[in-house]
């Protein structure tokens, strides 16, 4: 095996050690602790066989050695009490290893899939810190895979790392047993083992690391073409292209499902393997004691000892084999996790700011992470209870200014003044909850009104009326089921300005000092739009209004125009 690729296999626990809590640390040692117990439980079970059977098999040697010891100290009367009495601590012996087994093996599944809910809520967590600016770079589909697949499969690296511990363990103390029972067969069968797993370990990361790249693509194009279809079904139904929206898609499932099916198969292939070498070996064995002494009887108990042995370590190798070819197959979502994880975020306060006056933006500059300034040197102010109309062409740089004024950005340099108090990442908590924003395509989810108009708030029903009556809406739902309307994935059962007026009630329902509006109306035919600015004008009566707008006609009303040209103040 390739230096570099142990190095980088050898780095996985303490990779995953890295991602835990300090909790999940101490549950982590403590199940170490158990799974050393078991394998300790596992060491006696096979060891006692061997002298349980020497002795049913030759009932004489209870008159020496160990038996002899054993015997006078339980104070039977005789062979039969006693041999019974040794299968009958045995098969107790044996049931409580299974219920050891069964318990431990919840307890580890527990861990590892709370380590993958430990990790969703934090990927999830990570990517909400993020800088919007960042944000708005990363394919929505693929972070959505990282917090819910992926994570999932880090939990099952963690399991993988735990089996194979509590594989490891038993193996180790076996040997240890088999090698004080005859560390001359057991060095030969040892040697040609090693040789054997050492070239099936190889092959079996080494590809498995290969087809875990290829999945961990595949899996990202599934998630992207599910999305972009779906949010595009009305344009590919009028295209008629779904056969090749589904090629597509069918391509990279295709490839996801050749690379589990090659993984399972790698991972069952070492199993036939082992055995027949391992029990060949047994085989041989035999055959040499009738070829040289021509009896095998002396050297049963030992045999069957090893047969015990390798019928216990066999299936254990080949069990920590899967799991390493389980966690190179899986190692590139390790990373992927980590990288989503450790991102840089944003640390956001809510430190009290009040609004009295006015809104100051003093030479105000802003730039995506790679490209042009897109707002050079913009200075302005906003009255409290002004109503605001910012026009431009497309591209100007209208939206990123909204997007600045409401804390969404944060500028390159300048400053945003309200009242006389800087805008900072201190207090920034604070002014986005005086914001109601209703951007120009509302994004309804699949559920009620009222969980659209509350979404990211306290479920509150008379402030939902409430917001539903000002946006001049309640009347239509009180006809349907009210606040329990289904509206719809994307709010499809509704209509354009009835989606409008939902995304209105839901900017008004925390009944925010300023509202903002970007674009919100420019879908819409001109007499629907009219009646809807008729209704935030008046909502916003005593709010300050930040409108965008192309139509003229929309912004009539406004007390001032800017005007953004090519990100500078071309009017005011």
């Amino acid at each position: 095996m390739n230096y570099l690729k142990l190095k980088a296999l050898l780095s996985v626990p303490g990779s995953l050690y890295r991602l835990l809590n300090r909790g999940q640390k101490i549950s982590f040692c403590i199940l170490i602790t158990l799974t050393i117990g078991f394998s300790i439980i596992e060491t006696v079970g096979i060891s006692a066989i061997m002298p349980f059977i020497t002795l049913a098999s030759d009932p004489e040697l209870i008159n020496s050695g160990w038996y002899k010891k054993a015997f006078d100290f339980s104070g039977f009367d005789g062979f039969e009490p006693f041999i019974t009495a040794f299968g009958i601590v045995l098969i107790f012996f044996y049931f409580f290893r299974a219920v050891y087994s069964s318990l431990l093996t919840y307890f580890i599944n527990r861990f590892s899939f709370g380590v993958y809910r430990y990790l969703s809520k934090n990927v999830f967590k990570t990517i909400l810190s993020i800088s919007y600016k960042v944000f708005v770079q990363k394919n929505s589909a693929e972070q959505i895979r990282t917090i819910t697949e992926e994570t999932n499969d880090v939990g099952k690296i963690m399991l993988s790392v735990m089996k194979l511990f509590s594989e490891l363990f038993p193996i180790i103390f076996i040997y240890i047993v088999i090698v004080i029972i005859n560390w001359k067969m057991t060095l030969v069968i040892t040697f040609v083992l090693s040789c054997i797993v050492f070239i099936l370990l190889s092959l079996v990361t080494k590809k498995n690391k290969k087809l875990g790249a290829k999945r961990l693509e595949s899996g990202k194009t599934i998630y992207r073409s599910l999305k972009e279809s779906l949010g595009n079904i009305k344009f590919i139904k009028l295209k008629g292209n779904e056969e090749n929206v589904l090629q597509t898609y069918d391509t990279a499932a295709e490839i996801k499902a050749r690379t589990e099916v090659l993984s399972n198969v790698f991972g069952n292939l070492p199993k036939g393997i082992l055995e027949s070498i391992g029990f060949s070996l047994l085989i041989a064995a035999v055959m040499f004691f009738i070829l040289i002494y021509h009896d095998a009887s002396g050297a049963i108990p030992v045999i069957t000892m090893y047969a015990l042995a390798l019928y216990r370590i066999l299936p254990s190798i080949h069990r920590m084999l899967q799991n390493i070819g389980d966690i190179a197959y899986l190692q590139k979502t390790l990373e992927s996790v980590n990288e989503n994880l450790h991102q840089q975020t944003e640390n956001e306060e809510s430190a009290p700011l009040g609004f009295e006056h006015s809104i100051r933006l003093e030479n105000v500059n802003f730039k995506y992470v790679a490209g042009n300034e897109i707002i050079n040197e913009v200075s302005f102010s906003i009255k409290k209870g002004e109503k605001i109309a910012i026009t431009g062409e497309s591209g100007g740089g209208k939206s990123t200014l909204i997007d600045i004024i409401t804390g969404i950005h944060k500028p390159v340099s300048g400053k945003i003044f309200i009242d006389d108090m800087v805008l900072t990442s201190k207090n920034i908590r604070s002014w986005r909850k005086k914001i109601g924003y209703i951007p120009q395509s509302i994004y309804l989810f699949d559920g009620t009104v009222a969980e659209n108009v509350s979404f990211g708030s306290v479920f509150d029903k008379e402030k939902i009326i409430k917001a539903l009556q000002k946006a001049n809406i309640w009347d239509f739902l009180a006809q349907k089921e009210g606040i329990h309307t289904h509206v719809g994935d994307g709010g499809i059962q509704l209509s354009g300005g009835q989606q409008q007026r939902i995304g209105i009630a839901r900017a008004l329902y925390d009944d925010p000092e300023v509202l903002v509006l970007d674009e919100a109306t420019s879908a819409l035919d001109g007499e629907t739009e009219k009646k809807i600015m008729d209704e935030i004008y008046s909502v916003s009566e005593n709010k300050t209004l930040i409108v965008i707008a192309h139509r003229l006609s929309t912004v009539e009303r406004c007390d001032r125009r800017i005007r953004i040209e090519n990100g500078r103040i071309a009017i005011e």
